[in-house]
């Protein structure tokens, strides 16, 4: 029942449905089978599609956004643009396209029911949209944005019980330096303990011939995204130069 209550609150505030994006090689329709979890679909001719670009925490929220997404697809067909190869799982990563030309990454985005995770998108193009429909459901609480264990963590506050989970962090790179060709974004004063941002060799390489300096960010204000682990304290490493938004 309470789920049940949950959902239909959700529907009615709606939130942001942007548009597919142009320029990705949408398929032909086809009929959805069934919905296996908030990230997963099953078309009719057996192929199991995986909602890239998307973070859904564990805990009821997956059931939440397992039953919504049953909501939005059931009895529908979908066009999913395929970004990427199978995963382990034997999933398609996919941005979907229902048949009335819905957003379904952006439409449970809309209503709280997932984060953007900018490591796992498969295409650049579609992060600045899905994280504008983010920012309107996070301004106006929707879903897992009212709870209190899923708020965007000020970079001070992070500790080891915040370890193993993705993460949204916000606070100010006191320091940002090279140290043999790998990129560190310090926002505390302590390297064992305070929390970092890490970027291998390859990936500032790649930065810097888009003309793109890491080491640009010393004093800025970010909010960063990512899996959070521990090396020398919280720590998030970088995937990609998406995961990163200027605050200021």
């Amino acid at each position: 029942m309470r789920l049940l209550l949950v959902l239909i609150l959700l529907c009615a505030a709606g939130g942001a449905q942007a548009q597919p994006v142009d320029g990705l090689d949408y398929g032909p329709l086809v009929a959805v089978e069934a919905v296996p979890d908030g990230r997963a679909v099953a078309l009719a001719d057996g192929t199991v599609l995986r909602l890239s670009a998307l973070d859904i925490p564990a805990g009821r929220w997956r059931d939440v956004a397992r039953s919504a997404l049953a909501e939005l697809l059931q009895g529908r067909s979908v066009r999913p643009a395929r970004l990427a190869p199978s995963d382990r799982y034997g999933r398609v990563p996919v941005q979907l396209q229902r048949d009335d030309g819905a957003w379904v990454q952006a439409a449970l985005l809309g209503r709280g029911l997932a984060r953007v995770d900018a490591a796992g998108a498969d295409s650049a193009a579609v992060l600045a949209p899905l994280l504008a429909v983010e920012a309107e459901a996070r301004a106006a609480g929707r879903g897992l944005w009212g709870d209190p264990g899923l708020v965007v963590r000020p970079a001070e506050s992070l500790g080891r019980g915040d370890l193993d989970r993705f993460q949204i962090v916000e606070g100010q790179v006191l320091q940002a330096a090279l140290v043999r060709g790998r990129a560190y974004l310090n926002f505390g004063t302590d390297s064992r303990q305070d929390f970092t941002v890490t970027a291998e060799p390859d990936l500032v390489r790649r930065l810097e011939a888009a003309g793109q300096d890491l080491t640009a960010l010393q004093g800025r204000r970010i909010r960063v995204r990512g899996w959070l682990d521990w090396s020398g304290g919280p720590r998030i490493a970088l995937v990609r130069i998406e995961q990163i938004e200027r605050l200021d």
